[in-house]
This record gives structure tokens, sequence and C-alpha cells, in this order.
């Protein structure tokens, strides 16, 4: 048996010399991208490791079954799949990469990933394949479609879908939808737009132009997100000293980012007062101190408080901090530039009445109530926004074109006077209920007409977005149950086929609360169709 394989080892060494051709051992060795000991071990009559053997046939196009076992002796042969007579010993051969990448299981993948990255990954897993050891069957399926799997998280994900969750300002499905407006103007800022050239307006003048006219304040600017803004204003007038702020407010705003946590990365000293559910004026009085800097006040919109419960109002924080000469900024979250109680619902702080109360900076989100996209909106007297403006860090926080380009659609929609008609968010929540039952009434019956058990019902449903929190609005759904296709089957082809639905005791619902009267129709095919293949 020992001389079998000496003599198996030696004929493979001979097979590899013909292969060299007048190439030297180091010249052989750069051509197939591997170590020169690697080459020189092959001709000394040693049985080649896997890799360097699956290299070789790649390289020199030559067949592993010819290499091992000189099936075809003195003859090279393109690498080709193995065929299923082959011996399940030679099988355990690693394939070489182009085998892989040739494989069927990758044909959906060769329009979104070019040849040398998927070539690539395929040797990574042909080395994962190696590792495991696996012997006894044909490799090149499972390692092409574990190949094929990882080249799909490479495409790209649908961008736009039709929220029917209910949660108007759904924060894992991209917050507030956009102004057509706003859309437009984002798409023509991808080409040449002002951004600050000599000739052109200062990048956010045309946000801070609308925003003045909008609140009355003196002055604005524009940062990527709320929590930037908050960073830039602590970091630009606090740094070094104390903010005084009450312990209520001291939140957490999402995946362990917290308020308190931003405040003293830019070096400030956070001093909380009063308890979790009350704080009063002299709470604040009294922690005022020669280190003081800021009084703060954060309108907490990401949780609802009741019961025994108490705050201090805008006005007379910011006649505190006039008293003491110090500087008062509030915070209003998902801050609204309307009035919703003007509408019968509930109220929500507006930038209006945060100028109005003598804050010398105001901030809000704006891809929140507002509608527009993610940005920090900051406002107020105009000494203040000149030092946040040229302070360091605001050109680590500063928006690029194309989100000042949809917050300027977004804002014109408010001085025109057409919020209320236009802005998504604002139609969303004004919706009458009876309009959304006879919608979802009439998509029912079209369900149903498809062979589908829907049930129309009403229900309620939130804000979502840290705006309003514990508020209910009234809406209504559907809720579907598929003649062929299970619950998480159905949501998975809807979510497919663009709509974002949820999921409830065995079937899918659809929340008109959250959906606008344009989106009706893709919605209908969407779920008509459901029963149909995907492109």
């Amino acid at each position: 048996m020992l001389m079998k394989q000496q003599l198996e080892a030696i004929s493979i060494a001979e097979r590899i010399r013909s292969l060299m051709g007048r190439d030297t051992e180091a010249a052989f060795a750069h051509r197939l991208g591997i170590a020169p000991h690697s080459v020189a071990v092959c001709l000394q009559g040693r049985v080649p490791d896997p890799g360097t053997l699956a290299r070789i046939s790649e390289v020199c196009e030559a067949s592993l079954d010819w290499l091992l076992h000189g099936a075809r002796d003195g003859e090279v042969e393109p690498a080709a799949p193995e065929d299923k007579t082959v011996d399940a010993a030679a099988r355990t051969v690693p394939p070489p990469p182009s085998l892989v990448v040739n494989h069927t299981a990758l044909a959906g993948v060769r329009g979104f990933v070019n040849n040398p990255l998927l070539v690539d990954i395929a040797r990574q897993e042909i080395q994962q394949w190696i590792r495991k050891g696996t012997k006894g069957k044909d490799p090149v399926p499972e390692i092409a479609t574990r190949t094929a799997r990882r080249a799909r998280a490479l495409s790209l994900p649908r961008r736009s879908c039709v929220n029917a969750t209910g949660i108007i300002i759904h924060t894992g499905w991209g917050n507030a939808p956009l102004h057509l407006e706003a859309r437009e103007r984002l798409i023509t800022a991808t080409g040449a737009s002002p951004t600050g050239a000599a000739e052109a307006l200062p990048r956010m003048e045309t946000c801070a132009r609308l925003l003045r006219a909008l609140t009355d304040a003196e002055a604005a600017t524009i940062t990527t997100s709320n929590a930037a803004s908050v960073l830039l204003v602590a970091g630009a007038l606090a740094a070094g000293r104390e903010i005084v702020v009450a312990a209520r407010d001291l939140v957490e705003i999402s995946e362990g980012a917290r308020i308190s946590d931003i405040l003293q990365a830019v070096g400030a000293r956070v001093l909380s007062v009063g308890s979790a559910n009350c704080v009063y004026l002299a709470d604040y009085e009294r922690a005022i101190s020669g280190q003081t800097a800021m009084l703060l006040r954060i309108r907490v919109s990401n949780m609802a408080s009741s019961g025994y419960i108490a705050h201090v109002s805008g006005s007379d924080l910011a006649g505190l901090a006039r008293r003491h000469n110090l500087f008062y900024l509030d915070n209003l979250g998902g801050g609204s530039l309307v009035d919703l109680t003007k509408r019968g619902m509930p109220e929500c702080p507006t930038l209006q009445q945060g100028i109005k109360d003598g804050a010398d900076l105001v901030l809000a989100s704006g891809d929140k109530i507002i509608s527009g996209p993610q940005a920090g909106i900051i406002v107020g007297k105009k000494e203040y926004v000149q030092k946040v403006s040229k302070h360091v860090l605001a050109r680590t926080c500063r928006p690029g074109k194309l989100t000042l380009s949809a917050l300027e659609g977004t804002l014109a929609m408010y001085v025109a006077g057409r919020a209320w008609d236009e802005i998504p968010t604002l139609r969303l929540l004004r919706c009458p209920e009876n309009e959304l039952s006879q919608r979802a009434t009439a998509i029912g019956k079209a369900l149903s007409a498809a062979g589908m058990e829907a049930i129309v019902a009403a229900d309620a449903t939130e804000c979502g977005g840290a705006v309003l929190p514990g508020i209910a609005f009234p809406t209504w759904t559907i809720q579907i149950k598929h003649p062929r296709l299970t619950e998480d089957q159905l949501y998975d082809v809807l979510l497919a086929r663009g709509v974002v639905a949820r999921r409830a005791q065995g079937r899918v619902i659809l929340d008109f609360r959250s959906v606008l009267p344009e989106q009706d129709s893709l919605l209908q095919h969407a779920v008509a169709g459901s029963g149909e293949p995907t492109a």
C-alpha cells in the first residue's frame, strides 16, 4: 500500500512537471500565485495539499482527475464540472473557484456582483469547506450555494415601500414620508447645486430663511440630526461647565444613546435636579453656581408619564436663566411647526412657542412630525446661532446638499400654507376615521373576491417616531388569511412586493392609518397578486 502511494505521488509530480514546460520552479510558482516551496514539495514526489492541487487545476486548465490519477495520461484538458460518476474519494479534493462561480446557483447574482469578487468569495468558502473536512460527496453545490448566499447580501435592498403598519412615523422604516416637492428637490440636487460657492447662496441660507419666516426666530441653522444639534450646542456653549437639567428629562433616545452621554462627550458636566416624576423651579435655582453655563429642558417625546407629575414651563425657565445670566436651551425632540390642537388633536410642542417662551435656542428633529429628511433644526437668537455655527464641531455636524434640498422642499409647503393639505404626516394624522373605514372596506371586498379571507375591523394605533407617546389614534384595518400561504409566508411575500404590514394571531394586518390614499392601488395590487412569483 505504501509503495502504491509513493508511485502515485511520483506520477503526480511527473504530470505537474509536464505542465511546467520550460518554467523554473520559481516562475511556475509565480504563475500559480503560491510559494515556491509548495512547488518544490510537489516535484519531490510528495502528494500536494488540496489547495495547491486546486490552484494548479485552475491555472493550467488540467482536470483534478487527470492530476490525481492520470485518467487521460499525457493530455491536458480544461477544468470542467465533475462528472457524477467520479469516485467519491476524488470529490474530497476541493474544487477550483472557476468551477464554483460557474455553477447555476450563482446565475442570479452575476448582474450585481463582479466576477473577481465572486471568485474571492468562492475561495473563502472553499477554504471553509476544507476546514470542515467534509468527505464523500460532491462539494460544488454546497460551496456554490454558500457563495451565492453571501453574494446576494451585496444586492441593494428595496427603498420604496408602502407603510401599512399603522405607525405613521416608523423609525424602523425611514421615519416620516417626504412630500413630493421634497423628493423632487432631492433628485434635482444630485447635479450641480449651491453648497457654498462664492457666487451662490450659503449652503444653509434657504432653509434658514424659511425657518426664520415660520418661527419668528432671529436666526437658524441645520445639522445632521437632533442628537447632533444637542452635541454641537453643548460643545459650543457649555464645554467644561455645568448643564442643569431635570432628572426626568435625561432619557435614552434609542439603542443605548443617552442625553447625558451626549452632553458629557463634549466635556460638559450634567447636574440633574428634581425626581423621576417631579421637578420645580426652586430645584433649578438651588443648583445654579458659578460653574453653571446652561439650563436645559428636554420635551420627553419618546415616553408618556401620568399621575403625580410636575414640570417647569419654558417661560419660567427662560426667566430664571435671564436673572442669572445663563443660556437656556429648549429641546423639543419631535417638535412641530403647526399647532395640532387647532385641528382637534393632542398638543405637540412647537418651535414657535419655544421662541415665544424666551428660549435662546430651540431644537427639533426634521424627520418626525415636520415630515422632512433626517436633520437637526436649530432656531433662536442670532448671537448663539452664530456661535454654534462657527464652532469646530459644526463641520462634523453639517448636512449635505441632498438633506438641505429635501428640507427646503418640506419647509416651502409650510410657508405656502399648504402643510395641512400636503405634508404626509399631517395628512395621515388628521385623516377622518370614516374615510379610513371606506378605503379598508373597498380593498377588503376586492381581496375577498380574489379568494382571500379578509376581515375589515376597527383598531387603534400610535403616531410613532417618539411623537405624541401614549396617544391612541382610531384606525381601520384588514386582517388577511391567505388560502395557500402561512402568516409568515404572506408577510414575506408582501415585503418583497414593497408592502410593510404587521402580523398577529395567524393573520397579516394592513393598517390604513399609515397609508396615503394614493397608495391604495399599489397596496391592493401587491396583496391580490401575493400568490404570484415576485421578480
